[in-house]
């Protein structure tokens, strides 16, 4: 039996469970829950828990490169680092020329100028589209949020995690779609996703896709 790495009790009614980005199997308990209705909750879910850990375990090998920054990822495309008398970074053959003067902090000058790239296309792929949909935010901005791709507000304001600009085109495309319809729809409901599916109809397979880069909302945290 898999058995939960960390059990969460709190003030809540119910019992979750969830497989994190990193293989770890946490539970959400109600304080005063039995440990033996929790145990048969888990023993319960064994094959959804075994189904998971293989996704997880899968996107770990398949992008260790990417989480050990060995490699890194710009519009879904692998770059090697290669530090250079340059004046600034750029990208030449599928290499990030990162300039002497930032050797002791590569990471922290790879994300300031992931921010500065992901602002000017983000900006330029969003007026495009909303263009083409006929759907007009009132602002973008990029930012840094832990659990999120992007947000759109009932103000019509938009802002995208800037770690968007590290998949391929078609998933940055249909983030920018997603929060666009929420322009429309401030839900998840069934009108929001035939929005979605009406204007981007090979979403389903796009949202599927997205979900192997979840990892990628971990890195440059403690940058």
């Amino acid at each position: 039996m898999i058995t939960p790495d960390y059990i969460e009790r709190s003030n809540r009614k119910t019992l979750s469970l969830t497989v994190m980005k990193d293989g770890n199997v946490v539970v959400k308990a109600p304080l005063k829950m039995s440990d033996e209705i929790i145990n048969n909750f888990v023993l319960e879910k064994q094959n959804w828990i075994k189904e998971k850990l293989a996704f997880v375990n899968q996107m770990l090998s398949k992008y260790d490169d990417i989480a050990n920054y060995k490699k890194f990822l710009l519009y879904g495309n692998r770059y090697s680092l290669l530090i250079a008398d340059v004046k600034k970074i750029e990208t030449n053959d599928f290499k990030i020329v990162i300039p002497k003067k930032y050797e002791g902090n590569i990471l922290g000058a790879l994300k300031s100028w992931y921010k500065q790239v992901a602002k000017h296309v983000l900006s330029d792929r969003l007026k495009y589209i909303q263009e083409k949909l006929k759907l007009k935010s009132n602002s973008m901005r990029i930012s840094d949020q832990a659990k999120r791709w992007g947000t759109c507000n009932s103000s019509g304001a938009i802002s995208f995690n800037w770690r968007v600009i590290l998949m391929p085109p078609a998933i940055i495309d249909y983030v920018i779609v997603h929060e666009l319809c929420h322009l429309v729809e401030m839900n998840h409901s069934k009108k929001f996703w035939d929005l979605v599916y009406r204007f981007l109809p090979n979403a389903p397979k796009i949202k599927k896709d997205l979900k192997e880069f979840g990892f990628l909302l971990d890195l440059f945290r403690k940058v």
